[in-house]
């Protein structure tokens, strides 16, 4: 214990006999700014030494950030269960309605400062909002969804990143609605946004945004309107009203006397260019607005056994790095953070040349409570790594990353992409064509990545998300050793990602696939529209010496379509396990990627016994007379045919009739950005479970050359939807007859249901214009193939064996090999799990 009330320079017994040291203790007598000031006027007094600040035990508040230049450098700032707070406490309270208090703050808050949270002994309350929190569903309750179109579709002319319609039941009306917010997930539900509203009109229910929103708003996008007196209608919730700086707080049910306080400051510590050799030490700090410790250029610096929690508004985090360099944070507990943990970013990737900062053990959990899009620690630039933390129910990414030689390594990452769809526990993008190169993903545990998808039928969870995400063309990444189960979609989800070592790793209990490469074509958007930044990527750091020894950087990404046709190239994926339990689920999934310029190889599947699923349906001859035949000779021209209609329909002009003796379909696109093309269907045609099926048909197009798909679907209205594995076509001006086939789920199998008793051919058009015509189709059952025979005919897992790996109890979570593992004799390598998560200190 040290002395709380009285300001001293101590020189330890260490001292006496070595260097002299200086130490100052911050007590109620002397602030924390002045006694860094007395560091700073014994500094100017010639006092070179390392210097400590020593904080009290018991709660500190702070009023302005403690900003550390060079002048600062050689300096600790510690303390033993001391709390640093930057929220003024608010008193003054009154009665206002019901339950409701009010204070006057506006004598706390800053000029032009409007408070984003608020604290009641010491957790975050709710801003004002409608519909109510759900405290029993905190993820997935209270929320209304944006209404559908008519069925027309959307307006003509609709704004579709400024204006959305609210259904009847939750129109609102508000005294200042240009003071409302919406906090909505839009277009897909990848991440949300805050946007100021305009206006709500009662009589068409359309909402206007003050702004456009970063992307489109669709129907059935879940949001909450927040901001309003009007919605301070339950406990916990509160309200700043602007014009009158007054403040409204219905507090909630407590035996402890209600403590309120006003996060207003923005930093606890900031630490500036020039500045060296600052280390922060056992330290809570609690309630600012923006990211309570920053770096910015500085070097050698630590963050050490602090405990950050509620801190930061949408965009705050707990610690930020930029530039500088060999800054480490250690040993940290952050929590209940606006956006991200940590941040991580510097370096040079002309030549290669990072700062070397590290975030090890550190345990970060729930954060992005404002800022959906945030991660547990998100790493930019050169030579910057994360390793031995524990990062846990967070909305999205457990790491995110984009630059060079970013090491990833002993992370415990679960619960993750609690809110949202289309994200991993590790992700990285490459729409640059350099990144990641050189950054390696090695023994880190991920589990529990959940998702969250928005459909007609409300929210759905698990939905589409992975484990580990190397996304839109990222490349050179060495992913080894790790172990990701229970994973909504995919344990990894290659997205065109290229020139990938992936080996060792152990790949289980996916929801749909344990692995799978999707490519980009020379015809995808994809690669299409991100061509010009990989060329300026990639010509950016060409012909430097220290990219010489990157892998396959002699390919210019101009030259990246192969010969046949593919763009993804370069991916070794050996001596990995892939590990199902559920009929159905496939072993792995591939499209526009081919084994010419990927290897798959020395690898164990097993399905618990299961037969191995691929999606690769070759099938046998065809099995009796077809089920179903159509050469639409008796159906009037201009009518649509029975039983033939449209998925969906871009626009009312566009028709399914018979032309000419031939079926005949309007491509076009459509406004809605969800489903804009031409899909149309064929009648239902009887289940057989398990059974496969061939469809035969002529196909022209009026134009040079026209793509469309075709696949096997069932659907049930409030039920739900299915489909097999479709086949890419490309019509041309003149008739030629091509072929699809798949096969039905057996009744045992993931994604099978009771209602599946028929399905019917799907066709999606893609072009933007023109007819295609459809004659002579014949629906037929046929032979069933072995799947997993006919994956390693496609020339995929040519050494690979399906066995069962032998894990010590997978049930119980725990997949360690049993000696006698026949992984081994493939080159498995046992992977050191008891090094994983944080070290003890």
């Amino acid at each position: 214990m040290f002395p709380t009330r009285s300001l001293f320079f101590a020189v330890t017994a260490a001292a006496l006999t070595t260097a002299h040291a200086l130490e100052v203790k911050v007590s109620p007598a002397l602030t924390l700014p002045q006694a860094l000031n007395q560091v700073r006027e014994a500094r100017k007094g010639g006092d070179s030494s390392p210097a400590t600040i020593l904080l009290p035990e018991g709660v500190t508040d702070l009023t302005q950030p403690i900003q550390l230049e060079a002048q600062d450098s050689n300096l600790t700032i510690a303390g033993t269960k001391s709390t640093l707070i930057g929220a003024p406490l608010v008193t003054g309270w009154q009665p206002h309605e019901g339950q409701i208090m009010k204070a006057d703050v506006s004598k706390l808050l800053p000029k032009g400062f409007i408070p984003k949270q608020l604290l009641c002994n010491g957790e975050r309350q709710i801003l004002a909002r409608y519909p109510n929190f759900d405290a029993k569903d905190p993820l997935y309750g209270g929320w209304a969804f944006v209404a559908e179109f008519p069925p027309a579709g959307a307006p003509e002319g609709h704004l579709w990143k400024r204006t959305l319609y609210v259904k009847p039941e939750d129109v609102r009306k508000w005294s200042h609605p240009e003071d409302v917010e919406i906090d909505i997930f839009a277009q897909y539900g990848w991440w949300n946004f805050v946007e100021p509203v305009v206006s709500l009109n009662p009589k068409t229910r359309m909402l206007t945004l003050k702004k456009d929103c970063g992307y489109d708003l669709h129907p059935h996008n879940r949001y909450h309107f927040q901001n309003a007196l009007e919605e301070l209608d339950a406990p916990g919730e509160w309200f700043y009203d602007k014009h009158s700086g007054m403040l409204y707080f219905w507090q909630p049910a407590s035996k402890d006397t209600p403590e309120v306080r006003l996060p207003t400051l923005e930093s606890f510590f900031k630490v500036k260019a020039g500045a060296k050799n600052i280390t922060i030490r056992g330290l809570t700090l609690t309630g600012c607005h923006g990211s309570a410790i920053t770096f910015e250029r500085a070097e050698d610096c630590l963050v050490e056994k602090c405990i950050i929690t509620q801190v930061g508004a949408f965009s705050g985090s707990g610690i930020g790095v930029s530039d500088g360099k060999n800054v480490r944070l250690s040993h940290n507990e952050i929590s209940y953070t606006g956006s991200n943990g940590i941040s991580l970013s510097g370096g040079d990737r002309k030549t290669l040349t990072g700062p070397g900062h590290i975030a090890e053990d550190n345990h970060i959990h729930h954060m992005g409570v404002f800022n959906k899009n945030a991660c547990g620690i998100s790493i930019y630039g050169v030579d910057n790594t994360a390793a031995h933390n524990h990062i846990h129910d967070g909305p999205r990414m457990g790491v995110q990353m984009s630059g060079n030689n970013l090491i990833v390594e002993y992370n415990h990452l679960h619960h993750l992409c609690l809110e949202t769809q289309d994200g991993g526990a590790i992700y990285t993008g490459g729409r640059d064509w350099i990144s990641s190169r050189g950054s390696k993903w090695r023994y880190n545990l991920i589990h529990d990545v959940i998702g969250c998808g928005q459909e007609s039928g409300g929210l759905k969870h698990p939905w589409f998300t992975f484990g580990l995400y190397p996304d839109d063309n990222s490349g050179g990444i060495d992913i080894i050793g790790n172990i990701v189960y229970r994973v909504a979609h995919t344990p990894i989800h290659m997205h065109n990602s290229r020139d990938c070592i992936v080996e060792n790793n152990i790949f289980a209990l996916g929801g749909k696939f344990q692995f799978d490469l999707h490519g980009w074509t020379k015809d995808q958007r994809f690669y299409t529209s991100h061509l010009e930044t990989m060329i300026k990527g990639y010509e950016s750091v060409a012909g430097q010496l220290a990219w010489a020894s990157m892998r396959n950087m002699d390919l210019h990404p101009k030259d990246a379509i192969r010969d046949d046709g593919t763009m993804m190239s370069g991916n070794s994926f050996q001596h990995n396990i892939m590990f199902g339990d559920t009929p159905g689920v496939k072993y792995g999934d591939i499209r526009n990627a081919t084994p010419k310029w990927n290897t798959i190889d020395y690898n164990i599947a097993w399905n618990s016994g299961h037969p191995i699923v691929t999606g690769i349906n070759q099938v046998g001859p065809d099995k009796g007379a077809p089920l179903a035949t159509e050469n639409f000779d008796t159906v009037a021209p201009g009518k649509t045919p029975p039983g033939w209609g449209f998925n969906h329909r871009p626009n009312k002009d566009v028709q399914l009739v018979v032309a000419d003796g031939a079926l005949r379909v309007d491509c076009a696109l459509g406004t809605d950005p969800k489903n804009p093309k031409s899909v149309f269907h064929s009648p239902d045609v009887p289940i057989k479970p398990g059974a496969a099926y061939r469809v035969k048909l002529r196909v022209k197009s009026s134009e040079p050359t026209a793509k469309i798909s075709l696949t096997f679907a069932s659907f049930k209205n409030g039920a739900g939807y299915w489909q097999a594995g479709s086949t890419s076509i490309t019509a041309t001006s003149e008739w030629k007859e091509v072929e699809a086939t798949g096969r039905m789920l057996r009744e045992n199998e993931a994604g099978w249901k009771p209602w599946m008793t028929a399905f019917w051919l799907r066709v999606d058009c893609h072009e933007p214009k023109g007819q295609i015509f459809f004659d002579d189709v014949r629906i037929t059952e046929a032979e069933p193939l072995d799947e997993w025979a006919a994956w390693q005919n496609a020339g995929w897992d040519k050494h690979s064996v399906v066995a069962d790996p032998l894990f010590i109890d997978w049930k119980n979570d725990d997949f360690r090999l049993k000696p006698e593992s026949p992984a081994f004799k493939l080159g498995f390598k046992a992977i050191p799990m008891d090094e994983i998560g944080v070290r003890k200190d």
